[in-house]
């Protein structure tokens, strides 16, 4: 059960560090349990224990585990993923992965099935990538990406909008009873409606506006007067309190261009993490906003 395809179940996950340069061993374990957590928490398995440093009884002698991961499967059955987190200047030898290898059938038992994840920032030589193929060790390289991970790759988008606004103005009203005297200070235009018989309650804006617009598709709307009479009249509306009858209703309909303005989507800025599966080669890209993608290396 490779955790890089846990990893697509993973819709978001906390802010992290921009770097692995600042942290300690035991941040940078800190991490791999969040990241854990986060996948666990949207999988389909169920979580039975999920924890961070600590030990763990062996065959021969008990050992430490950076985090334990264990669940029961949607078909009932146990088991347990441990993971060694390595923070080394160097690539990561045969030997890491012999030693590892051994810890992980240390704690193994045959009733739950144990798979052991290797994690490191600086990668894996040859010898360790086949120790871990031929004893199904799975190997990931989790760091904070670099410039070199992410060229020739779409990192950011740049839209500039300038959006068409409908505009609703000169307003007329002819009445034909006063029922308060709500309309006798300043009156917003969105705050008023008129009741219809049929479809309750109509914003005023709303009424003046429905058929009058252009689609987006064609040229902006050019201002024009529209009147929508009421035969009897209707009761008029501020703020949802009866203000008068009304027998029709005018203004000066159209669309105006907005101020322009730019939205940018993704950033090099917005990459928190990168996860490989060394093996495999996907690649799981985690960002500041909680989000994944995932990405054949």
């Amino acid at each position: 059960m490779p955790l890089i395809t846990y990893s697509k179940q993973l819709v978001g996950a906390a802010q992290m560090a921009d770097s692995t340069d600042s942290m300690s061993s035991t941040d940078y374990e800190k991490v791999t349990r969040l990241l854990v957590e986060r996948i666990a928490e949207r999988s389909l398995v169920t979580t039975t224990r999920l924890e961070h440093d600590l030990v763990l009884p062996g065959r021969a002698s008990p050992h430490q585990i950076d985090v334990l991961w264990e669940f029961t499967t949607e078909s009932g059955h146990a088991h347990r993923v441990v993971f060694e987190c390595r923070r080394k200047s160097r690539s990561l030898e045969q030997n890491d992965a012999l030693a590892f290898k051994g810890v992980v059938e240390e704690v193994s038992f045959d009733d739950v099935p144990t798979t052991g994840v290797l994690v490191h920032v600086k990668g894996f030589q040859l010898g360790a990538r086949k120790i871990a193929d031929t004893y199904g060790l799975i190997i990931l390289e989790m760091r904070s990406p670099t410039d070199k991970d992410v060229k020739g790759r779409l990192m950011k988008i740049q839209i500039s909008m300038t959006p068409r606004v409908p505009v609703v103005k000169d307003l007329h009203m002819d009445l034909s009873e006063l029922l308060s005297g709500a309309l006798s200070g300043p009156v917003l235009n969105y705050a008023l409606e008129v009741q219809d018989p049929r479809d309750g309650w109509l914003r005023v804006m709303d009424l003046l506006q429905h058929g009058e617009i252009n689609p987006t598709t064609e040229v902006l709307t050019p201002f024009h007067r529209v009147t929508r009479s009421f035969d009897p009249p209707v009761v008029l509306a501020l703020s949802g309190k009866p203000a008068a009858k009304i027998r029709s209703i005018s203004a000066t309909v159209g669309e105006e261009l907005s101020d322009p303005f730019d939205i940018s989507v993704g950033g090099r800025e917005n990459l928190a993490w990168m996860v490989k599966d060394v093996l495999g080669g996907e690649i799981a890209w985690f960002t500041h906003a909680g989000q994944v993608h995932l990405i054949e290396s």
